[in-house]
């Protein structure tokens, strides 16, 4: 039928339909491509669209205090730091503090920590991670995929040790 409708009309207007056609096509597409990012952008698919904020959420979680008690937080402390016996000296500062500590370990080989320390926390620990945030308050908290509460503490090359918490004052009394 296409053949029937064109056979009457001249080269000119052959060409000029078929290049309105492609220029209401290609049109089409740019606006399908337009619609397609910005529902990529709202949605957060493209990388970065969200990562500036996630880093303002972590330093702005770190300033407030969880409600969460260290009787109630079980740490993982591995040495990343290369410094001899750094993980045992921390650990018992930690369970001073009263936090409850399982693994006591180096940090597994090829594991790096530039920083002073990273808290790794699933989703059940985040509360955790940020309460040791607070007795720690250089340490970078990474989200993993992890189902426990159980969070993993990595010193890091530039760890400061941390001081045990002070004793009960009954004994420093009978001076």
């Amino acid at each position: 039928m296409g053949y029937v409708r064109t056979a009457g009309m001249s080269t000119a207007a052959r060409r000029r339909r078929r290049r309105a056609a492609l220029v209401l096509t290609a049109l089409v597409t740019l606006l399908a491509a337009i619609g397609l990012y910005a529902l990529a952008y709202f949605q957060g698919w493209l990388p970065g669209g969200d990562g500036g904020s996630s880093d303002q959420d972590q330093v702005t979680a770190t300033a407030t205090a969880p409600a969460l008690q260290p009787e109630d937080v079980t740490v993982n402390v591995y040495n990343a730091s290369g410094a001899v016996g750094i993980a045992g000296r921390t650990s018992e500062a930690l369970a001073s503090h009263g936090y409850s500590i399982d693994a006591v370990d180096n940090a597994p080989q090829g594991t790096e920590t530039p920083q002073v320390a990273e808290i790794h926390h699933g989703p059940e620990g985040e509360e955790a991670a940020q309460l040791l945030g607070t007795l720690i308050p250089d340490a970078v908290l990474v989200a993993d995929t992890r189902e426990i509460a159980e969070i993993d503490l990595y010193i890091g090359t530039d760890f400061v040790e941390l001081e045990s918490a002070p004793a009960d004052d009954s004994a420093t009394a009978t001076e």
